[in-house]
């Protein structure tokens, strides 16, 4: 059935969607950049924007040095941000 037949007979769409994947995606976008701009210190942003929202993949020692901070420093705070994402998407 072409779109002109499926118009001329009044069917919106032949094959009705499960689920509106689009909105529930944007959905989503929207509520990880809320987590990210909200729930995390700057330090925090710039560990998660580094290491997991970069399209190269990055060892964790090469974004502590970057950012200037030591292993020590680094661990503690990745570990934070990801807890702190993870409680504002409520995925825990």
């Amino acid at each position: 059935m072409s779109t002109q037949e499926q118009a001329e007979k009044g069917i919106d769409q032949l094959f009705p969607r499960l689920q509106l994947s689009e909105t529930k995606n944007e959905w989503k976008a929207r509520q990880i950049e809320r987590a990210l701009q909200y729930s995390l210190d700057e330090t925090e942003r710039k560990i998660i924007g580094k290491k997991y929202l970069n399209p190269v993949r990055v060892s964790d020692i090469d974004v502590y040095l970057d950012l200037g901070l030591t292993k020590d420093q680094y661990y503690p705070k990745k570990k934070e941000a990801i807890f702190q994402i993870a409680t504002a998407l409520r995925i825990i």
